[in-house]
């Protein structure tokens, strides 16, 4: 036999094995993660937001338990297919129904046909309003709260802002505060870490990307290489770990191989991130937000550079919160408080969010 044709058999051979040991590991995950308590709930479901399909994903040990909607961040990079929708939030789910909310452009909520014109920071705020309106009518509460993560704070803390009266409480993790500014400090951080190392060639190719602003996202993901390298994004930084980040997409169960390899391959968050640029580019809540009517609290990992936390300290400094604001620093982490501190960033959540915030009050009728 060719010995061509041995070698593409071959490769067919694996990459068959390798399918059939996703899809096997996909049905053990859905397996060993059930949820099986008499008024608990597991339910990946596609609603209507904005005139739009989107999907989510909900899960609870007790659909009494107070409402929690996770925005996932990117742009583009959603939550339901990562492993933290049933890996991460096995001590969440006790004592929340946790929602994960894939938004419009991203993973399941990704579709050709979505007009460009309608990914709007706006249509995204309204897009979370009607989805805690959807959710406050199923599960009959007055109030949600809302933990968001980097680019899902901006429609975090401005869904916040606009509708105090359904949020118990706002958490923003690694919360953009003012992009440019970000862009800045994290420009300055990778040249100086390339001078300490005496890393020439990063440091004219980083000279080469130069300061924000930047007319596309290319340079931003070109620099995020580096911040990447010298511990901004991930205080621990390895590949493994890295890895550990995004192949949850291929073996989710709530997402089929093509949605997957498609998340995988960057195709919702290259949509959603070019539709939103320049409204991204733009933010500053340092002039927009000056007061919030809702408890408020900023997870910010010590070591941030993505989003990094000096921004935040000075913005949480002038914020003015009536019911109550509280910066926790996460001293180990950099962007991804939720895995690299893992059980503080639980605790924190479970036993002063939740505890603190959680009001009594009559059934939204």
């Amino acid at each position: 036999m060719d010995i061509g044709l041995l070698i593409i058999i071959g490769i067919l051979g694996v990459l068959l094995l390798l399918v059939i040991g996703l899809l096997l590991y996909k049905q053990f995950l859905r397996y060993s993660t059930r949820i099986e308590t008499p008024n608990g709930i597991s339910s990946l479901e596609a609603i209507t937001l904005g005139n739009l399909k989107q999907w989510i994903f909900i899960r609870g040990m007790d659909q009494n338990n107070p409402i929690l909607i996770f925005l996932h961040g990117g742009p583009g990079e959603p939550s339901v297919g990562l492993s933290s929708s049933r890996r991460l939030d096995a001590e969440l789910i006790k004592h929340f129904t946790v929602v994960h909310w894939d938004q419009r452009g991203g993973g399941k909520s990704y579709s050709s046909s979505i007009p460009v014109e309608s990914m709007t920071l706006d249509r995204l705020v309204e897009d979370c309003n009607e989805l805690i309106d959807y959710l406050r009518n199923r599960f009959d509460t007055p109030k949600v709260f809302i933990v968001a993560h980097s680019s899902g704070t901006v429609i975090g803390i401005k869904t916040a802002h606009k509708y105090p009266e359904k949020i118990h409480a706002y958490v923003g993790v690694a919360q953009i505060i003012n992009d440019c500014e970000h862009e800045t400090i994290n420009y300055n951080f990778i040249i100086e870490e390339a001078k300490k190392l005496g890393n020439l060639k990063h440091q004219a190719a980083i000279e080469a990307i130069g300061l924000p602003p930047y007319e596309t996202p290319n340079k931003l993901w070109e620099k995020a290489n580096y911040i990447v390298r010298y511990g901004g994004m991930m205080a621990d930084f390895s590949i493994g770990k890295m890895i550990g980040l995004v192949l949850p997409y291929l073996t989710s169960p709530e997402y089929s191989l093509v949605e997957g390899i498609r998340t995988l391959m960057g195709k919702g968050r290259n949509f959603t991130t070019y539709a939103l640029w320049k409204e991204l580019t733009e933010v500053n809540f340092t002039r927009e937000i000056d007061s919030i009517k809702v408890p408020i609290f900023f997870f910010e990992g010590k070591h941030d550079m993505i989003t990094p936390t000096v921004v935040v300290e000075d913005f949480f400094d002038q914020l003015n919160a009536d019911r109550g604001k509280r910066l926790v620093i996460f001293e180990h982490s950099a962007h991804y408080v939720m895995l690299e501190e893992k059980e503080k960033y639980l605790n924190t959540l479970i036993d002063i969010v939740l505890k603190e915030n959680q009001e009594s009050q009559p059934n939204y009728p």
